[in-house]
């Protein structure tokens, strides 16, 4: 897959709430910085991480833009959760660095305030 099919295949894992899928995805030194959360870096780190939030009830990511240089892709992305039966509608940017066909580094970048008001 080239870096643009890697993160296309990344958020259809989660709008299928896959996440053994999702951390297959994962190179094993990724570094993910959910700014403006404190970045964390290694594969153990994160999967920990995103076990310890896997709360949702549903999940839907909409794609509105993708873009790529080499292996850096960006997105721009809605990301609509229900959590306990509550909506979130969150805005997102993203960016991913590809290396050998895995993501070495997502930063999502969104609104902390709008986040919690939700």
């Amino acid at each position: 897959m080239n870096p643009v099919q890697v993160v296309e295949a990344f958020v259809a894992a989660w709008n299928r709430m896959d996440l053994e899928a999702i951390l297959g995805f994962l190179h094993e030194d990724i570094l993910y910085h959910n700014i403006p959360v404190e970045p964390l870096a290694g594969k153990p780190a994160v999967s920990g991480y995103l076990r310890s939030r896997w709360v949702f009830d549903s999940i839907d990511w909409e794609m509105t833009n993708i873009a790529a240089n080499g292996n850096t892709v960006l997105t721009e992305r809605v990301d609509r959760f229900t959590i306990a039966g509550r909506p979130v509608n969150l805005p997102v940017m993203g960016a991913f660095a590809i290396e050998d066909g895995l993501i070495r580094a997502w930063r999502d970048y969104f609104d902390l305030a709008s986040y919690q008001a939700q």
